[in-house]
């Protein structure tokens, strides 16, 4: 093979001295740069003996090893930040999240979250001989650094004393190897009880630091409530100013979504939401929460996202608002007599302009009256969104003094409020069509989320009652003493609890037993020739005659295991996501450990079978672990032998479809239902505009099916159930009778109401039980009545105080 070879071409003897002065230079050079650099030891010295190496490496200073585990502080998603302590409400499920890091090796674990007491016990579920830990599986790379985010329920606890004392709660982690159970980090966190009256106000923002104003509002932090001894500052909201990183602090499961009254949305990217956090808020929404987005830029951020088909309006082209351009809101929010006549209207200077979009309304939007079309809101379920065309941080509309009326009753659209001097010369503040100081404590004007199973009767009736004077009003929360929790438990004590056999029953098994035993076993033999025979056969039909008494008793008692549930489903027109409440009785002939496992995520935990209950001397407490992995599951739930035990569970359920309520008036209304389910005894509710309430009977509803409504007048409830079928009546009456009442509609409204004795997709239990009786209210809300105009208040806090006692609003 031939090979490749540079060959040099003869040079010029000019170019030759050139090169060798060239050469001569680099080589000086090389030198120079040598004699610089430092020595090297390992070159110039000669190597030190075995023995002065290993001195010489003792003399060393060694790296301090690290710790098997760094474990964060254990802290609550919705947090608030001014707070030294976590916040939690009693009552509700509640997202936490804690970071762990493995530093010396991977590590494979299970995270147990309970709320305990100081002895590190999990609280027991209240009237019940049981208590709940929380548990999911954790894999910790070496060296990563990982959030981990665990759900616990916070019980109830009573406060110290007074509403002004409140209560704390213990919350633990404890991380466990998922071999052996071996604990390797644990610790209490204290945490401090909200009242009952208080919520959340979610400020989701790309620039939060704008809305601190919101923490000085009266609409959010309303004056001295009370008289005399009794008076003391209250707070309706905790204000959250999440910062718009790449992960936002809000859950991503409806049902721990019920801590939160309002969300303001200015500016933030929805993609920052995880699909999981854009279904609980949907979800959150359709039962009650409100949404206030302030414009212009949210709009376009907005459009396309899973929020744009809820939205009132779009944003068309950008606009500059002008003074004049409130002069309608001046006339209808500004308060007139106010001392300080120089804030009393929304002034825009003239040399400035506000930056604004013009909107574009959808059909089913309303302007909020005396806005000019510059404030727009729509229903989504029991839900609302309201969008604003201008930003809700500048300067002028803070300025204006009668802003917090506005963002009370426009914005938040709760009752309008008087300011009055209290005999003390306290500030206090009153509702007005609600008067009393303590009302300002109920926690039925501070949300608007409701469940039926949790709050069938939580619509402010007249007079209110003792316990609403007080405060102490639970609203949204896990409710296992509502007036829907009470008919499902009586109704499950009547059909899943255990009855002696009747005289004749026993009589029957007795007489055919002993004609068995005697003159046919005798006279088989006598034909056989083989009376002797007889005596041998005897034993053999006292074994068979058992059996068949044993299979005749279970028949007619259920001794064999048996499950009987009765639930509530939950349905908004138009939203294929229900809320389902399951009350689960499990009888057993002998001690079993259920499980059950959810599809979706969901929340259960032992049901009391009586209310108040308290574990006797000798009655053991048992633990119940609700798992959540790739599926939820309550596993370990123990029910003696003989025995029923009951399970109170809920989870949003996809339905595959939704019912709807079409036409433009009651003369033509007609309903489609497009859900998988058969509705039995179904029929429409109508309270009028006046009052009056119709009732539109369907009978069956099929799957598909499509009926068009003829109302008729309807006395009450028993018009219903006067029609329902005798099963309803006997397994359902007191929750339809729930489902039909007055304080369940509102002028306007349209309900559906049905039951069904289909199985509902979405649990599991296991073991299954040989017998099941399923039964499920229907309840759905095919149309919401308008919502009353919004009204201003009667006087501003200005008019009633000082000037020079009014906080500053933060700019």
């Amino acid at each position: 093979m031939a090979m490749l070879m540079r060959i040099p071409h003869p040079e010029r003897p000019c170019d030759a001295s050139r090169s060798a002065a060239a050469t001569i230079g680099r080589f000086v050079l090389v030198v120079l740069v040598a004699m610089a650099l430092p020595g090297c030891r390992g070159c110039f010295q000669p190597d030190l003996d075995p023995a002065a190496r290993k001195k010489e490496d003792e003399e060393k200073p060694k790296e301090k090893p690290k710790p098997d585990f760094d474990v964060g502080r254990l802290q609550i998603l919705l947090r608030d930040e001014d707070s030294t302590r976590n916040l939690v409400k009693a009552g509700h499920w509640m997202t936490a999240s804690q970071q762990m890091r493995a530093n010396n090796f991977d590590f494979h674990a299970e995270l147990e979250s309970a709320a305990t007491d100081r002895s590190r016990t999990p609280v027991p579920v209240r009237n019940t001989a049981f208590r709940l830990t929380a548990v999911r599986p954790v894999a910790l790379p070496k060296g990563q650094t990982r959030d981990l985010e665990t759900t616990f329920f916070i019980p109830d606890v009573p406060p110290r004393g007074d509403i002004a004392s409140p209560a704390t709660i213990w919350l633990r982690n404890t991380l466990r190897a998922r071999r052996g159970g071996r604990e390797v980090h644990g610790a209490d966190e204290p945490t401090t009880a909200m009242p009952a009256y208080q919520y959340f106000f979610v400020v989701l923002a790309d620039d939060p630091d704008r809305y601190g104003y919101l923490k000085r509002l009266d609409s959010i932090v309303p004056p001295v409530v009370g008289e005399g001894d009794l008076a003391e500052s209250t707070m309706h909201y905790r204000v959250l100013l999440p910062p718009a990183d790449r992960r936002i602090p809000v859950p991503s499961q409806g049902l721990t979504w019920t801590p939160i009254a309002y969300v303001l949305w200015d500016g933030l990217r929805p993609q920052l939401l995880s699909p999981d956090q854009q279904q609980a808020m949907l979800d959150w929404l359709h039962w009650g929460g409100q949404i206030v987005v302030s414009g212009p830029a949210s709009l376009d951020l907005l459009r396309g996202s899973f929020l744009e088909p809820y939205l009132p309006a779009l944003a068309g082209e950008a606009v500059q608002l002008r003074g004049e351009d409130f002069d309608e809101f001046n006339r209808g929010w500004s308060l007139a007599g106010t001392r300080n006549k120089a804030a009393a209207a929304l002034v825009v200077p003239a040399d400035k302009t506000l930056v604004g979009v013009r909107l574009q309304p959808h059909p089913d939007a309303v302007a909020v009256p005396s806005t000019k079309g510059l404030v727009w809101e729509r229903s989504a379920g029991a839900g609302r969104v309201v969008v604003t065309a201008f930003s809700l941080s500048d300067r002028p509309v803070l300025n204006w003094a009668s802003f917090d009326s506005f963002f009370n009753a426009c914005l938040l659209r709760r009752s309008a409020r008087v300011f009055r001097a209290t005999p003390e010369g306290e500030l206090g503040v009153q509702w007005v069509d609600q008067p009393g100081f303590a009302l300002m404590r109920d926690g039925r004007f501070v949300t608007g989320l409701r469940y039926f199973s949790r709050d069938a009767v939580a619509k402010v009736p007249e007079p209110l009652p003792t316990a609403a004077a007080s405060g102490q009003v639970q609203v949204a929360g896990w409710n296992d003493t509502s007036e829907v929790s009470e008919a499902a438990r009586q109704a499950l004590r009547e059909a899943a609890g255990i009855a002696i056999p009747e005289a004749g029953f026993v009589f029957r098994v007795l007489v055919v037993y002993l004609l068995v035993l005697v003159p046919v076993n005798w006279l088989v033999f006598r034909t056989l020739g083989r009376v002797e025979w007889a005596w041998l056969a005897a034993p053999v039909i006292a074994i068979a005659g058992a059996v068949v008494v044993v299979r005749l008793a279970q028949l007619d008692i259920g001794f064999a295991r048996s499950r009987t549930e009765i639930a509530v489903l939950e349905v908004q027109a138009g939203y294929s996501s229900a809320h389902l409440t399951r009350y689960t009785a499990l009888y057993t002939s002998l001690s079993t450990a259920y499980d059950f496992r959810f599809e979706r995520d969901a929340a259960a935990m032992p049901f009391p079978h009586r209310v108040p209950y308290t574990p006797g001397p000798q009655e053991s407490i048992a633990d119940v672990t609700l798992r959540r992995d790739r599926q939820l599951m309550l596993s370990g739930f123990q029910v003696a032998s003989n025995s029923t035990g009951f399970v109170h569970s809920e989870q949003m359920q996809d339905l595959g479809g939704s019912l709807q309520l079409t036409g433009t008036d009651a003369a033509d209304w007609s309903v489609r239902n497009g859900t998988p389910l058969l509705l039995q005894d179904t029929g429409v509710l109508y309270r009028t505009a006046d009052g009056r309430r119709d009732l539109a009977w369907i009978g069956s509803l099929e799957p598909a099916q499509t009926v068009t409504l003829r109302f008729r007048p309807a006395e009450s409830a028993g018009d219903y159930l006067a029609k329902a079928g005798e099963e309803a009546r006997q397994t359902l009456g007191r929750l339809l009778e729930l489902a039909c009442s007055d304080a369940a509609l509102s002028d306007g409204d349209v309900r559906l109401v049905a039951w069904t004795d289909q199985p509902l997709p979405g649990l599991e239990i296991r073991p299954q039980a040989s017998q099941e009786t399923l039964r499920t209210l229907v309840l759905v809300h095919l149309r919401r009545g308008p919502r009353p105009p919004p009204q201003r208040d009667r006087n501003l806090r200005l008019d009633v105080m000082d000037p020079s006692d009014q906080p500053a609003v933060p700019r």
